[in-house]
């Protein structure tokens, strides 16, 4: 029975701060990706580009994999706005650097 209440408690407040964090961290690897993209000026880099956007979505499939396993749910709309920026960026990046595309 103490097993299922230790479960059951909130995290730390830090352990929250990070969790949500987490859910936002696709926008960084997107601005990366645009820098590099637009810096670039050879296959080889818009190549690169595409990989940092590609990395992009790792840690937003964590997130969800990790909140499904767990019952959470963002308490932002982070999830949301890291999806759609992953989208958008990724429609962008088809646009300017699609002759870079890795796979």
């Amino acid at each position: 029975m103490e097993h299922e209440a230790e479960s059951s408690a909130p995290l730390p407040r830090k352990s929250t701060e990070l969790y949500e964090s987490l859910w936002a961290s696709p926008s960084l690897f997107t601005f990366a990706s645009v820098v590099v993209g637009v810096l670039a000026d050879s296959d080889r880099g818009h190549e690169m580009a595409w990989w940092i956007y590609l990395a992009g979505w790792v840690p937003l499939l964590l997130m969800g994999i990790f909140s499904l396993a767990y019952g959470r749910k963002p308490a932002q709309p982070a999830a949301q706005i890291g999806l759609w920026v992953l989208v958008l960026f990724g429609v962008v990046q088809g646009v300017f650097n699609s002759n870079g595309w890795p796979l």
